[in-house]
């Protein structure tokens, strides 16, 4: 079973005037360093003609190692500095192309910035192509495992260059990422949530257990748990299915898959409120999300609408990956052979979320179209995630510790239909 990686955004933040404070202070401390090698360089001619043999070459030979090394560290954080600010300009240049004819008139402007940059320092250019290129490329192990599985028929060019620009269209049109502040769009007509069954529970001890709370295959597609918390107030966790197919899909269907990835409000969001409304939970209490697929996007808008204060966000297989702002914990799996979560695009560049978000990759290895995208394949992952000792596990576990101080639990489980239209119930 491959091992998972845990990483932050796909490009890492740098603070570039951090990196030219720590430079000055480095050459200060080298200014510092050179007075004391003239000083022991004076001290051992003294002594040298004093002496048999001198008395303090040793000591000036170290104190110029030192000033030559501090040169070089000064050099190489100036370098490093403005290998990222090229990148960022670069970034900006590529997003404002994409933009409003004011936005591209900047265009001329970022590019001449950045070759006055590169100019300064070849060093410092090349470095910066070289963060690029090994920037994390979401599509790549997609790309392998489609040309693979189509060089015999000969459509191998044609298929990874199809999915090649369908990854440039996704991350030109943005629909994927989803900035804070982000807001869903239009009104489907109210959905039919039904109980389907109710019964005591207990909290999730570990992200396991979040995953295999998210509902599958059988009866029920959203399951709402209301904790009752010492002192009476209370909690929730909202656990969304992803696209249901067949005769019935209820309001978890394609049509809803397409027009929440469009923007839009759809009818199985619609049924995930109402349901959360049904179990008892107002307008800014506290519920936990987590969901598969459609339900993980679902549970991305709710993080986003602010309805709700939202602790953490666990998301399996998402097409999207918003930016639900700094006090929401969000813990995004994906399976670097699922076509699913290409649809984000790699998602945001820069870390999202809480201190301790994550993003937690593995590479299950079927076929890119069948077992990755599976829940009980990130089951598996969370899994691994729950035994590993990176330190930024300590967030999600206490939030999951504070769930499990509850004094009950109740867990409600519903079933959606399609509603009708005020147009149609009025025609019929």
């Amino acid at each position: 079973m491959a091992e998972i990686e845990i990483r932050g955004g796909r490009v890492v933040a740098v603070d570039t005037e951090t990196l030219r404070n720590a430079a000055a202070q480095t050459e200060l401390a080298v200014a510092d360093a050179d007075t004391v090698r003239a000083g022991l360089t004076a001290a051992d001619r003294l002594l040298g003609s004093a002496t048999i043999g001198g008395g303090a070459a040793y000591l000036t030979t170290a104190a110029g190692a030192v000033v030559e090394r501090g040169q070089e560290l000064a050099r190489a954080l100036r370098d490093t500095a403005t290998a990222y600010e090229i990148v960022e300009l670069q970034a900006r240049a590529a997003i404002a192309w994409h933009g409003d004819a004011r936005d591209r008139g900047d265009v001329v402007d970022l590019t001449r910035k950045v070759a006055e940059l590169e100019a300064s320092s070849p060093a410092a250019a090349e470095a910066a192509r070289q963060a690029v290129a090994d920037a994390p490329d979401p599509f790549a192990t997609v790309a392998r495992e489609l040309w693979w599985t189509t060089l015999a028929s000969g459509l191998a060019p044609v298929a990874v260059g199809a999915l090649r620009w369908g990854a440039a269209e996704i991350r030109d049109r943005g629909t994927g990422t989803l900035p804070e502040g982000s807001r869903l769009l239009g009104t489907p007509p109210r959905p039919t949530v039904e109980l389907a069954r109710s019964q005591p529970g207990s909290a999730p001890a570990t992200v396991a257990d979040v995953a295999r709370r998210v509902p599958g295959g059988g009866p029920g597609v959203i399951r709402v748990e209301r904790y009752t918390m010492p002192g009476g107030g209370r909690r929730f966790a909202l656990y969304l299915s992803g696209t249901r197919f067949g005769e019935d899909p209820g309001t978890f269907d394609w049509s809803s898959n397409v027009a929440l990835y469009d923007g839009m409000r759809s009818s199985s969001y619609e049924a995930s409120r109402i349901a959360l409304e049904t179990a008892g939970a107002k307008p800014g209490d506290s519920v936990m999300v987590s969901g598969h697929s459609q339900g993980a996007m679902i549970a991305s808008r709710i993080a986003l609408e602010k309805e709700y204060e939202v602790p953490m966000i666990v998301g399996f297989g998402n097409p999207v990956q918003a930016d639900v702002g700094p006090d929401t914990l969000q813990v995004d799996f994906r399976h670097r052979d699922d076509v699913v979560p290409l649809l984000a695009g790699g998602g945001h560049d820069a870390e999202i979320g809480a201190p301790g978000s994550m993003v937690v990759e593995r590479t299950v290895d079927p076929l890119p179209w069948l077992n990755s995208h599976q829940m009980d394949e990130y089951t598996a992952t969370s899994e691994m995630l729950d035994v590993s000792t990176d330190p930024r596990m300590d967030a999600v576990r206490d939030r999951l510790a504070e769930l499990g101080t509850a004094e009950s639990v109740e867990v409600f489980v519903y079933d959606t239909a399609e509603g009708v239209s005020a147009s149609s119930a009025d025609a019929g």
